[in-house]
This record gives structure tokens, sequence and C-alpha cells, in this order.
């Protein structure tokens, strides 16, 4: 049972005044359901859970978070990962699911405005069906994944490769500030008809971005949208040696001419598939390495010329490894199966993944150095062994192929003895590992923060903490985290 403040009555009924007896709650059972997350992060009950539909309603809940001192974390989908939303202080849970509307697509400056509830079915849907014009980013993440959290945290996505973290498509936000205040930052600062960019004012959407919540509560967000080319090709590949394959990935990632390029060890796709918790291992005489490439042209000429650059990199690669194949993504769903097509489909419904009751996962950004990106993928690879887990990787090159995302998917069952105790103790190993190569991880776990607070420039830390201290001088946003006790 979470601890009680002294006005907890009181509280609760003030709370309900702002948004209806129906939406606040301190039930035992449904503060437990946020109490947790999929991954192996220790529990955290909070006292409430309260859930406002309106900006107004978020700014009084901030307001007497604030006259009574108790914290305030912001909620969306629960789809969680490194125990973000876990209440580390106790206090209040701000779901916001019901904020969920979409307030605009700007068709001009290819842009959409919506609330944090909506998800990235949501987006998906309506661009299918009256904006098949247009295109958004997807991670590798079920529908009901929060489009507005995945961009503040700086979520890797689709477009990944040509365009970077998806916070690099934020034009702007409307945020509920620490004291209750609403600012907007972007354009739309000076006018709210217009979110088309952030530039070039000063740029104050990094107080927002990777703060984990810690500076407010986001309530609206413009992101870019892209024009949907009319020719779009999706090539799968199976190879066999890591590095001759990832100078292949590297090469092609610098002709900046895909959308999107995914490379996995076999593994991964093998959890995608379903095999049972356990099973999806790495077999003799099994290729090693697969992904796919997406890629999009605007004529017909385009796209073969975009195909022959992708061909003869493959061609060079199978001189290092002459079983490596390349196919059309419609000829290896013939050959291996349907849900190798759902890639194409994003969002993705993980049910391989997530049907064990536990999903870990060690995701960083990283450099795209040969040598320390294979050395580092082997010492991994090593730990998760040691450990008995599976070693399943995933990546995406990012931004034109200037760093690297690199990261380990770790399935876990929470219902055996002593796992959840050996997940913690392989992703502390596997971080600490990378971490020692340069490996910084997003999203990043309150264990992770203190472990990079012990290293960083004490300069930085002051800094953080100052900027922390003048927005939210009652520490009330989602407190604990990066050493803000």
């Amino acid at each position: 049972m979470p601890q009680k403040t002294e006005n907890h009555a009181q509280i609760k009924e003030e709370l309900e005044k702002i948004v209806g007896q129906d939406w606040v709650s301190d039930f035992p059972e449904e503060l437990h359901n946020y109490s947790y997350d999929m991954t192996e992060s220790p529990p955290g009950e909070p006292e409430f859970v309260i859930m406002p539909n309106t900006v107004e309603e978020v700014q009084a809940i901030v307001e007497k978070a604030n006259e009574y001192e108790i914290p305030l974390v912001p909620f969306v989908a629960g789809a969680n990962v490194g125990g973000l939303t876990i209440p580390l202080k106790g206090g209040i849970i701000v779901d916001l699911k019901r904020m969920d509307r979409i307030i605009r697509v700007d068709v001009d400056d290819m842009y959409i405005i919506l609330e944090p509830g909506v998800t990235f079915g949501h987006i998906r849907k309506l661009l299918d069906e009256k904006f098949p014009q247009f295109v958004y980013c997807y991670p590798m993440a079920p529908p009901f994944t929060s489009v507005t959290a995945n961009a503040l945290q700086d979520g890797l996505n689709s477009l990944s490769l040509a365009h970077g973290c998806m916070s690099e498509f934020i034009n702007g936000i409307e945020a509920v500030l620490p004291t209750g205040k609403v600012v907007k930052i972007g354009t739309c600062a000076c006018w709210d008809e217009h979110w088309w960019g952030r530039y070039p004012m000063p740029d104050l959407l990094g107080l927002f971005t990777g703060w984990q919540g810690m500076t407010g509560i986001v309530t609206k967000i413009a992101l870019q949208l892209w024009p949907k080319k009319p020719f779009r090709g999706m090539l799968f590949f199976l190879s066999n040696e890591l590095t001759p394959s990832y100078e292949m990935v590297r090469k092609i990632t610098h002709y900046e001419i895909l959308d999107d390029l995914l490379f996995m060890s076999l593994e991964t796709i093998k959890m995608i598939y379903g095999v049972p918790y356990q099973k999806a291992v790495h077999l003799e005489g099994e290729p090693r390495w697969t992904g796919f490439i997406d890629f999009s042209a605007n004529s017909k000429a385009e796209y073969k010329a975009k195909l022959e650059l992708i061909e003869a990199a493959f061609k060079d690669l199978r001189k290092d490894d002459s079983k490596a194949s390349l196919s059309t993504l419609e000829a290896a769903s013939k050959a291996l199966g349907p849900q190798i097509g759902d890639i194409a489909r994003l969002p993705i419904n993980l049910k391989g993944m997530l049907e064990y009751g536990g999903l870990s996962w060690l995701g960083s950004y990283f450099t795209t150095k040969t040598e320390t990106v294979v050395k580092g993928i082997h010492i991994a690879f090593e730990i998760i062994k040691k450990h008995g887990f599976e070693t399943c990787l995933y990546t995406r090159m990012m931004r034109g192929g200037h760093f690297y995302a690199l990261r380990f998917l770790l399935r876990f069952s929470k219902e055996n003895e002593g796992e959840i105790e050996r997940m913690r103790n392989l992703t502390k190993e596997l971080f600490e590992a990378l971490f020692e190569f340069g490996a910084f991880p997003y999203k990043t776990p309150k264990w992770a923060q203190d472990i990079i607070l012990q290293k960083a420039d004490k300069n930085w830390i002051e800094l953080l903490h100052s900027i922390k201290k003048s927005l939210d001088p009652n520490n009330i946003m989602n407190p604990g985290r990066w050493g803000m006790d």
C-alpha cells in the first residue's frame, strides 16, 4: 500500500471537484495497475490516479499539487519501459488518456497537432483514411503507444535514418509548467494558428525532451508529417558475418537514399514470429543476421537507381559473405511467412515479445565506428548468454548515419522465481559495459541515471539541477530522477 498523506481525504475531495468523481481513484486495485511496467523496474504505488480531460483541468491539478506539495507523474498508455512512470515518491499519477483529440492537420505546412492521449494507431488510421498523401513515423511498438510520449523521450522510428529521433519531428508544444502556468514553445507562442516550427526564435523545447516529465505536462504537440512518395521498396536480407554486414549497412546509409534500415539478429525475427520463450535462439546452419531496407521514390527511374545502388552494395557484401541473400519483402513473406510483412505495416503487434509478462531492453544511442560497434555487440551477447537470456539485437542507423541506435530486446517471465532479479543484474552489467564504449541509454531508467551522474561533468549536473529548481521550486514533477530527490 502507498503511504498516504495526512490530508488524503481532503486532497481526494478537491481532486474530484476538478475532474469529477468518476475520474479520480485511490482504490488499491487500480493503484496497483499503475505501480509497475513491463520491465524489471521496482514497483512503486501512487496515492491517487486522476484522468483530466482539458488543459484547464491539468492546470488545476498542478496548482493543487503545489498547494499540498504532493508529487505528480504524467502517464499515458502504459507501454512504458525503464520505469519512467513508476512513482518514486508516491503522489498522483496524471493519466492523460482522455486527452485524445487530434486537433488539426495542416496540409500546406505538413504537420499535425494532437493531444497526449493520441496513439500511433489513431494517427495511422487518420492518415490512411483522410490524408493518404502523408506519412508519419512509427516505432516497432504496439498501436496503443502514445505518440507524444515517444516524441518527448527521443524514441526511434521508421524515419529515423532520414531524420533522427522523434524529438526532431516536434514543431512546437503547449505545456503546463510545474507552477501551473501554461506555456507555448515554437511559432505557436506568437500565433495559435501557426505551429510550423521552432526557429529562428530561442528554442526552449529542450526543457521538455528527455526530461521524463520532470519539467511539466505537455498537453498539445505539433509533429511533422512527410509526403508519401508513389513508389516504395521493401527489401529483406540475410547474412552471416557481422563486420561485413555492418559495413554494408554503413555504406548504404551514406548513400542517403533510404527511409529506414533495420539491422537485427535472427533471434529478433523469431521473437516477432512468436517462437516460445527461451526458444528464440540461433541454430547451427542458420543465417546470423537479418534486416529490412525501406526506400521510396517519386518516379520509376528514381526507384530503379536506388535499387541498383542497394544491389551493388550487396554484391560487395557477398565477396566476404557468399551466402548473404537479398530479396523483396513480398518474396520473403511467401517463403518465411506473412509475419515478415508486418514490418512494413508499423505500428506492430508484439505479441511474441509481450506474452510472458516481462520485456526489458537496453536501448542506447552509440557511435557508428565499425570496430567499436562490432566489439560492443560481441561483448553484449556474451553478457546476455551468461545470464541465460536470448541474444536479440535490434538496431537502426540514425539521422543519415551520424549515430547508431543499439538495442537489445530481453523478454522474461515475471512468474519465474528469481528471474526479475536476474534481469536486473543483466541490464546493469550490460549498461555498464556499453557505457564504457560511449553508449548512452535513451529513456534512461533511474538506476542508470545514478551511474551516469557519478561520471558526468559536474557543471552539467549543476545546470540540470538549477533548471529543475527554477521551473519546479516545490519539486513536484516526477521527483527522484536524475538526482532530483
